[in-house]
């Protein structure tokens, strides 16, 4: 293993390029980054201590997103074999990564029992299909609007959440089929799309509310932090008060506030 830095702007590696080792952030920050037609969305960031690129290794498979210095960083390579070497020999090193695996698998039979769950129940879909839509449901505590100009014009409308799980996502093309779950609201978008059709929830759970990003493209930032297949975890748990969800890369349009009154 060697230690490295990178200046602001320096790219560690792109998406598509073989996951010949895994970087630790030992100082700075990094933005992980996706193209979208040839454009580069910012995902978002992560910091020290963190691994970049173990994911790929670990599965043998090509880097999905890119990785480039935010500030000047300081890094440390580690070969496939080292990375497996630290993570042997080192406990604290393994248990955040037995921690991260058995967290995306704990999310993922939680989705296969949600799925199974919302099956089993006539549930019809809410669909925002015009300006000055209003849609009217049980009082609740929790609610959903949307925070810019761009999105008021699908969604004028305040949500109130009284059935959870609460599903977002795009409604579909004339080439695409039925998505996993049929989301509880659907919005429009154009190509090249910044929303998947099944992008993500709001669920309540041990008595706490939280957003679980639902293996979109281009992930989900709550609060600031972004969550999804690029980043340490799916899910995010929401405060009471107001909460900012942005879906599909830091300057996406499609920004949510979510509040939770008590």
């Amino acid at each position: 293993m060697n230690r490295t830095h990178f200046a602001e702007g320096q790219i560690l590696f792109r998406e598509g390029d073989q996951s010949n080792g895994v970087f630790r952030l030992l100082s700075g920050t990094i933005d992980v980054l996706r193209e979208l037609d040839g454009d580069p969305i910012l995902l978002g960031s992560v910091g020290p201590v963190q691994f970049i690129g173990e994911m790929g290794v670990l599965e043998s498979r090509p880097r999905s997103a890119t990785a480039r210095a935010a500030s000047e960083v300081q890094v440390e390579f580690l070969s496939p074999a080292e990375f497996l070497e630290q993570i042997a020999g080192s406990p604290r090193a393994a248990r955040e990564l037995i921690e991260r695996l058995c967290q995306r698998l704990r999310e993922a039979d939680d989705r296969i029992v949600d799925d199974e769950r919302r099956s089993g129940r006539a549930h019809e879909s809410r669909e925002v299909v015009a300006l000055n839509h209003t849609v009217v449901s049980p009082v609740n505590t929790v609610f959903l609007t949307a925070k810019n100009p761009w999105l008021q014009q699908q969604l004028q409308a305040r949500f109130e959440l009284s059935n959870l799980p609460f599903v977002i996502g795009r409604r579909p093309t004339a080439e695409e089929g039925s998505p996993l779950w049929q989301p509880d609201l659907t919005l429009n978008d154009v190509a090249p799309f910044r929303l998947s059709r099944n992008h993500f929830m709001i669920e309540q759970r041990d008595g706490a509310y939280h957003v679980r990003d639902l293996c979109s493209t281009l992930g989900t930032i709550v609060n600031g932090e972004p969550i999804g297949n690029h980043f340490r975890t799916d899910d995010a748990p929401l405060q009471t008060g107001d909460n900012e969800v942005i879906a599909g890369g830091l300057d996406s349009p499609f920004a949510f506030s979510v509040s939770i009154t008590r």
